[in-house]
């Protein structure tokens, strides 16, 4: 290994540690509780269940190569034999462990698309490209939650090495790791199965470029296709052995996509570019175009293999009338290494234009413009997940009221937080999920059945108000209007700062608190008590 080398080998290792840092920072924020409804609903209760000897959840709206690695992580590292109790009893040990699995995971994705990096395009960009995937906001946030986010982008960046690979040098144990790669990424998260396309089109641009006959590359474009549907099935076998279900809860899951949910506002085709300047970054997004046309330039076949992906998934997703963020992270490994490259190119070029004594400074410079904005993004981010919660403020407000009493409070709280609410002595209306509908029914009158039946505490989310209210409901309207004038307001606590202005609902924002009026976690929250009640 030369100096340079070892020296970019070296740079890329402080990139790895500075990502796991990130995400190691605020790793418990909210616990002992859930805040997040998919990290208490989706994964870790099923992994629970798996630990404990269940292994059919029942459940497909997510695949469950997540909940199959958790289960085997709570089988190993926490204490007794029942997961499933332990999550009731001690809810922030399961959840921490959880949670540290996803951050290794997502450590190993910056260290395996930095490796990308520097076989496509060589160290310097592997660097740069490990950094866009290890340091921007939308990577490290989701890499803070026990969801199948994070977790896919790994065997996602692998498919991604071995197509690269494939395309470049062939062979069919290369076209098996790469379908493998996709298979099992596709079994985390059923938003990366479009990658299957570019395990072809890197067997079909070998076919087109004369690298290849074309019966060879058939037979590893079978080979990749089996290899893909095994890893599918290795953390999925009941999608066989239950596929009635499977194919309901798929479908199900496909045609709530297919509806705009409540209160969300914007169109997915302008929405999803738009999110990539704030959860990627400005500048990285401008340097993947450079990268990209540098690449298109210097192989055709390789900037297609890199764009390939991000394109597909673009166009699937923004399709789809309901859209968030985070369901573009999947395409994030493949923008990190073409803007990777692009930043490479740009330090050497400025490298070249300054006077020798400066020269030292340009990947510095480049650096200080390219990261900037995620950098300290990530920084705030972090900062602010170490804050105390509304909901752990408005909680602790409540217990420590020495007269409890009966009270309603909306379902965007997780099942601990109700468990914590009974235990201090409060009676809890029967309100339940899912979210949307609790809107859909409210009405003004429901007050005068808190009313009569001493239901006189009522606790608002802005989270579940503020998406009834954005939607227009005129009954979820009409309810807190009543609710506002016939109840005073006993507590509040918002998570904005005294000089900023709330910013509007919205499904990213709101939840990810990426507007700098954030100054802690959580929603708006208010305690009503209701007058002659």
């Amino acid at each position: 290994m030369t100096s340079t080398a070892r020296r970019h080998a070296w740079w890329l290792a402080a990139v790895v540690v500075l990502a796991l840092a990130a995400r190691l920072v605020a790793l418990r924020h909210g616990l002992p509780h859930a805040y997040s409804a998919d990290e208490e609903l989706h994964f870790v209760p099923q992994a629970a269940r798996a630990a404990d000897g269940d292994w059919y959840s029942g459940y497909f709206e997510n695949p469950s190569g997540l909940t199959y690695l958790l289960a085997v992580v709570f089988r190993l590292v926490l204490p007794g034999d029942d997961a499933t109790r332990l999550l009731v009893d001690d809810p922030a040990l399961v959840y921490t462990v959880a949670r540290l699995t996803v951050v290794a995971l997502a450590t190993a994705t910056v260290a395996v698309v930095g490796i990308t990096g520097r076989r496509a395009f060589g160290p310097a960009a592997g660097v740069w490209a490990a950094a866009f995937v290890g340091l921007t906001f939308l990577p490290v946030f989701y890499a803070h939650h026990a969801l199948n986010d994070a977790p896919t982008l790994l065997p996602l960046a692998v498919g991604l090495a071995a197509c690269l690979h494939l395309h470049e040098r062939g062979g069919t144990a290369t076209a098996a790791l790469a379908g493998a790669a996709v298979g099992v990424a596709a079994g985390t998260k059923y938003l990366a199965a479009p990658m299957v396309v570019v395990v072809g089109l890197a067997l079909l641009l070998r076919v087109v470029e004369r690298r290849q006959r074309l019966l060879p590359a058939l037979r590893d474009l079978t080979v990749a296709a089996a290899a893909c549907l095994g890893g599918l099935l290795l953390l999925n076998p009941f999608v066989v052995l239950e596929a009635g279900k499977f194919w309901d809860d798929l479908s199900g899951q496909s045609a709530q996509a297919a509806t705009v949910k409540l209160g969300q506002a914007g169109s997915a085709w302008a929405g999803y570019p738009v999110t990539l300047l704030w959860g990627l970054g400005l500048v990285p997004v401008l340097l993947a175009l450079f990268g990209l046309v540098l690449a298109w330039r210097r192989d055709r076949g390789r900037a297609l293999l890199l764009v390939a992906f991000p394109v597909l998934l673009y166009l699937v997703m923004a399709s789809q009338d309901r859209w968030f963020a985070r369901w573009l992270l999947p395409a994030y490994p493949a923008l990190a290494v073409i803007a990777g490259h692009g930043a490479a190119r740009t330090a050497y070029a400025l490298r070249r234009r300054l006077p020798p004594v400066l020269r030292p400074l340009a990947v510095a410079m480049v650096a200080a413009v390219a990261l900037a904005q995620p950098v300290v993004d990530v920084v705030r981010s972090d900062v602010l997940l170490l804050r105390t919660d509304t909901r752990a403020e408005a909680l602790a407000w409540l217990a420590s009221r020495q007269a409890a009493g009966r009270i309603v409070v909306e379902p965007a709280v997780p099942g601990s937080y109700r468990r914590d609410l009974r235990e201090a002595g409060f009676e809890l209306f029967p309100v339940s999920r899912p979210f949307q509908a609790y809107e859909l029914g409210l009405r003004p009158e429901v007050i005068d059945t808190y009313r009569a039946e001493g239901w006189c505490w009522v606790m608002v989310n802005g989270h579940q108000r503020d998406r009834g209210v954005a939607a227009g409901l005129p009954g979820a309207t009409a309810y807190y209007r009543r609710l506002a004038e016939e109840g005073a307001v006993a507590f509040r606590v918002s998570p904005f700062g005294a000089a900023a202005p709330a910013p509007a609902f919205s499904y990213d924002f709101s939840f990810n608190y990426y507007p700098p009026a954030h100054h802690r976690p959580g929603p708006v929250v208010e305690v009503h008590r209701l007058d002659d009640c």
